[in-house]
């Protein structure tokens, strides 16, 4: 599955190159997952998403500093941007976690045994794109 190659918008900037971390996966309203990234020191990334129409609730990223559990980013925060862009520093493990607004569609004991076979489901793309970080200053 592509999606993210096909449907989420990339930078203009034509030094960003695409990032296999990369993912597209289908999700129900109410679904949260999340995907590890391993940002190296001395290059920007940029994060975007994109997602099928079905999807009536703006879709929420959070970048998250694994090792510390901390939230260093929250899109809800930022009145739903659709990308983000950022300077690594010192090298960090991070998860880039989405979440789909929504009622979830699943049912059950604690409402995780079964999916309702009439819910919408559709895709979200996560696309990261990076490059080497421009020297600042003389």
């Amino acid at each position: 599955m592509e999606y993210h190659k096909n449907h989420c918008e990339k930078s203009t900037n034509k030094y960003y190159k695409y990032n296999s971390e990369s993912r597209s996966g289908l999700f129900h309203k109410g679904q949260k997952s999340k995907t590890l990234l391993e940002a190296f020191n001395g290059r920007d990334y940029r994060i975007s998403i994109c997602h099928d129409d079905v999807f009536d609730k703006p879709i929420i990223m959070r970048v998250i500093d694994k090792t510390r559990d901390q939230v260093l980013y929250d899109n809800s925060n930022d009145n739903y941007a659709q990308d983000f862009e950022f300077t690594v520093t010192t090298s960090i493990d991070l998860w880039i976690e989405i979440e789909v607004q929504g009622d979830s569609p699943l049912t059950g004991i604690d409402s995780k045994s079964i999916i309702r076979r009439d819910s919408n489901v559709g895709c979200v793309g996560l696309l990261i794109e990076y490059m080497v970080t421009p020297r600042k200053g003389f």
